[in-house]
């Protein structure tokens, strides 16, 4: 993998879904404008605000011709809202940033100066609250998979932001994010990425500030649908690396799906409230869905589960959970 020369002639896209965000956009959008490194185009996108984002957005525009704004008038969730923003940008690069959170003066320069290839993808700590303990080196995808996967717990590190995308590999190979998932777009976002190159670069940098709100995601009840399709994607990851039959990689990934299965019930069936009739036909779903090996790399009380949805005893198995959910 050759060093490309990038520091005369990359040009950043730095894609921001803006919805009702007037109270922290103003320190968002000034934490790019004052990047040491300054060839990039800001893209703000409007997801159908109803407070001042719009305002605030626009007049960013007018003072500097790196920044664009985008209004979609209509409300429509982040994944069409990044998408557009994929399809207006013209940087090489593209760069994920979500309009609660900030970046320090030098975010970008840490990117260009740890740049070696576009089959190299970079990505750099978080500040939240605490940095998450990442080891900071250069992993090739298919010789230190576990290391990478298990060491960094990478699945719960798949979130857009802090990551240096090539443009060119997302639109080449038409990686978008799922609009009909509302919970782990982003994790599919990335899965789908990382099959398109060889390594992953975690660079020794903690420059981006994210900000936890009450509105944040995470808080959210998802539906069954979403939570499946995610699941869907991991399993499907799996098997993309079947070929990695250490005992070690083969837990973390059976663990990490089945924390989406069990999501999957808890907010997608119990939580949403479902009838006996649909709860038991999503239930057969996952039953179709899992093989032996969600039996073996998981614990007991995940075993007891396991039996419980393959031997159709799903009233018990709701039982079960919703006792423990008490």
């Amino acid at each position: 993998m050759g060093k490309d020369t990038l520091e005369h002639d990359i040009h950043i896209s730095v894609i921001i879904p803006v919805y009702n965000s007037a109270e922290s956009l103003h320190q968002c959008i000034d934490s790019i404008l004052e990047q040491s490194y300054k060839d990039f185009e800001l893209l703000l996108i409007n997801d159908g605000s109803v407070d001042r984002s719009l305002e605030i957005m626009n007049s960013f525009a007018e003072k500097d011709h790196r920044v664009k704004a985008i209004d979609k008038i209509k409300n429509s969730g982040v994944s069409d809202t990044r998408n557009i923003g994929i399809s207006h940008a013209k940087g090489k690069i593209i760069c994920f940033i979500d309009s609660d959170d900030w970046i320090e003066k030098n975010y970008f320069q840490a990117f260009v100066d740890n740049y070696t290839s576009s089959d190299t993808l970079l990505l750099q700590n978080i500040i939240r609250g605490k940095t998450k303990d990442l080891h900071y080196k250069t992993y090739d995808i298919q010789k230190d998979f576990t290391e990478l996967f298990v060491r960094n717990n990478l699945l719960y590190f798949g979130g857009p932001v802090a990551k240096f995308f090539e443009r060119e590999i997302i639109t080449g190979n038409m990686i978008t994010f799922n609009k009909a998932v509302s919970y782990g777009e982003d994790l599919m976002f990335f899965l789908e990425y990382i099959k398109q190159i060889k390594a992953i670069k975690i660079i020794d940098a903690s420059l981006y500030h994210y900000e936890f709100t009450e509105s944040s995601l995470s808080r959210s009840q998802h539906s069954f649908e979403s939570l499946f399709k995610l699941h869907t994607a991991i399993k499907d990851f799996i098997f993309l690396h079947k070929q990695q039959s250490g005992k070690e990689i083969k837990k973390y990934l059976y663990q990490v799906n089945w924390d989406i299965i069990e999501a999957s019930i808890d907010q997608g069936i119990i939580g949403k409230n479902l009838n006996r009739k649909e709860a038991h036909k999503n239930l057969s779903r996952l039953k179709s869905s899992m093989d032996i090996n969600y039996f073996i790399y998981i614990g007991v009380y995940r075993k007891v589960l396991f039996l419980l949805l393959k031997t159709g005893q799903f009233q018990l198995l709701l039982k079960l959970k919703r006792n423990l959910n008490k």
